[in-house]
């Protein structure tokens, strides 16, 4: 009987050995990986705002306003350099409708 009781105490001594890991470690290395993870999101988030076209927040062409004239018929006005373009949007199709140059004194609304 004793060599049961001394078979099944030696079989429970590797499970004591898995249980005494080291937690801390491995909560480190879970963060660390995702602190690195999520850090090259932003990196690649970043790359591509910075260098790829049109992507930027600063284009070359910034809609000033819009007004809804019908139900799929917009009128806009489009800031390109030093002119606002008055454009008809609408059934598939964008049309000139004036030419204007930049006011000076110009309110910002938000939106």
């Amino acid at each position: 009987m004793a060599r049961f009781v001394a078979a099944g105490i030696l079989l429970l001594v590797p499970s004591w050995a898995l249980a005494a890991t080291d937690t801390a470690g491995s909560l480190f290395t879970v963060l660390l990986s995702l602190v690195l993870i999520l850090g090259g999101f932003v990196a690649v988030a970043w790359f591509t705002r910075r260098y790829l076209p049109g992507m930027g927040a600063q284009g070359a062409v910034k809609v000033v306003g819009t007004t809804a004239v019908g139900a799929r018929e917009r009128v806009v006005t489009v800031e390109v350099g030093d002119t606002w373009l008055l454009l008809g949007v609408g059934g598939g199709n964008v049309r000139l409708l004036h030419t204007l140059p930049k006011p000076e004194s110009v309110q910002e609304h938000g939106r």
